[in-house]
């Protein structure tokens, strides 16, 4: 039977190639070492990066079929849970102006403030 020492260096392969264990931490390719407190959060940046595939995998989709009416209504209303792809969505129809925009409504002129120009600097 093999004993692996755990202060011995322990090398990872395949797709996890240039990471492995140390002593009880894990460490980095760039040589950054990670105590066992800093993987607790791998959950929660793993289900963020899944949201933000299928958000914008999503808006991909939306930008290849602008023809489809987009929906008046939002489906998250009713619950607690904010959606950050369902507010990016109804943020950029606002400011694209996507949608019926009413009777009467005028389209606005966005005028972009700049500071002028710059006062001359002492050297």
């Amino acid at each position: 039977m093999i004993e692996i020492d755990p202060h011995d260096r322990t090398d990872l392969t395949g797709p996890w190639a240039g990471f492995g264990f140390q002593a009880g931490h894990m460490f980095t390719p760039e040589g950054h070492q990670l105590e066992p407190c800093d993987m607790a959060w791998w959950s929660l940046i793993c289900n963020i990066a899944r949201e933000w595939r299928l958000m914008m995998a999503e808006a991909r989709a939306d930008l290849a079929a602008r023809s489809a009416p987009a929906p008046t209504g939002s489906a998250t209303a009713k619950s607690g849970v904010i959606y950050l792809a369902e507010v990016l969505r109804i943020r950029r129809e606002r400011r694209l102006g996507v949608g019926d925009p009413g009777s009467g409504a005028e389209t606005c002129n966005v005028v972009y403030m700049s500071r002028g120009p710059r006062s001359r600097q002492r050297v």
